[in-house]
Order: structure tokens, then sequence, then C-alpha cells
């Protein structure tokens, strides 16, 4: 893993450990709720920035400090679910890049309406949850994992970034989601043709302009 030294609260600065090939971070036990506002940010921009490589997940995770197999844990935020593996130890817990986000409150569930949409345009899309194949003209969700369609809701981006620089609110509609099924029509085959990801490269125009 890559340490990331990020600003915590009371002028700490705490180190959190990525892995941008696997696409997981580890907090420390309740570092997480330790990240200053710059902090979350500079999680953020890491968060961003397409990996270079993608490594599968390993069937089991193990604690990177007792070297226990992790606990795989259920939450939700709001409404919205999401997943991360724990040390029985009480030395932290390990989450995928996506649902750190969803964690936060950037992921939403395609309405019926955006899947009818993006099928019209598009023929297959990655999950971004395991990186499986969706053909949408048979699914809507991943037959690998379960995962239904998502996307990063770009207004709820722009809302959080706003508030965590300590700037006003932005108007809704940042982008809405037929500038995202273009921006997949358009892209390089090089680039990721996971919705999730395509919210990503928003996230990351988004933290250029502070």
């Amino acid at each position: 893993m890559q340490h990331l030294p990020v600003d915590g609260k009371l002028d700490r600065s705490i180190q959190i450990d990525l892995c941008a090939a696997c696409r997981l971070i580890w907090f420390d036990q309740y570092e997480d709720l330790r990240l200053a506002p710059s902090g979350t940010l500079c999680v953020f921009e890491f968060i961003s920035k397409p990996a270079a490589q993608s490594t599968p997940l390993p069937s089991t995770m193990k604690c990177p400090r007792c070297g226990r197999p992790l606990a795989l844990t259920h939450d939700m935020q709001r409404a919205t679910k999401f997943q991360y593996w724990r040390c029985d130890n009480a030395h932290g817990r390990l989450m995928t890049f996506v649902d750190f986000l969803r964690e936060k409150d950037f992921v939403k569930r395609l309405t019926p309406a955006e899947i009818s949409q993006l099928r019209q345009n598009i023929r297959t899309v990655n999950c971004g949850n395991c990186g499986g194949a969706i053909d949408l003209s048979k699914d809507s969700v991943c037959s690998h994992c379960g995962s239904a369609l998502s996307i990063l809701d770009p207004d709820q981006m722009a809302r959080t970034v706003a508030q965590l620089k300590g700037a006003p609110a932005p108007g809704e509609h940042a982008a809405d989601f037929g500038a995202i099924v273009d921006a997949m029509k358009t892209a390089p085959t090089s680039e990721s043709r996971a919705l999730l990801d395509v919210g990503l490269r928003v996230l990351a125009e988004l933290l250029k302009k502070r």
C-alpha cells in the first residue's frame, strides 16, 4: 500500500494507506473520523486518479497490522448500503474506493429512465463494483456480483466538494446524465467503461477547480 499523509482534525497529520491497483483504502481504528475536510479532499483526489493497472481482490482479506482474516461487514449510511472488512482486534477496516464513496453518499442507483437512455446508446458497461461486463440488452444488474447499475451523483459530488472547501453550494444539475452518456460514447477505448469510473473523471474535474 501507498502511504498518503493528509490533514487531520486539531491540526494533526495522519497517514492513510491506499492501494491504487486494488482500489482499496485502509483506515486504522477511528482514522476516518479524524479526517479534516482538507484531508478528505486529498483522499478524493487520490481516488479520482485513473489506476495504471487493476489487480483482482484476493478471496480472503487480511489485517495489515496483525495478519488475521478480516470480517466482511455490511453497513448503511442514510439510505445507501455499503460494506467493508473489519479487524476483530480493532486495528481498523479495509474498504474499496467505491464503498468509501458510497459511505460519503456519492453513489446513486440509476433510475429506470436513465437505464433506458443508457440502453439506447451503449451496449455494454462494466460493473463499478467488480469490473464484470453487463450486457444492457439483457440486464441492469451485474451477473457476477449482483450489484445494480450505479453512478456517482454529480450534484452530490459538487455539493460535498463545495462544503469541504467552505464554498457556496452550487446550483443543481452540475452534470446531467445525458452528458455522462455522451462522455462514454466518445471516450477512448483505453478508458474504463464503468459508469462509476466516468463519475470519478467528473470528480477529478471538480477537484481541479478548487
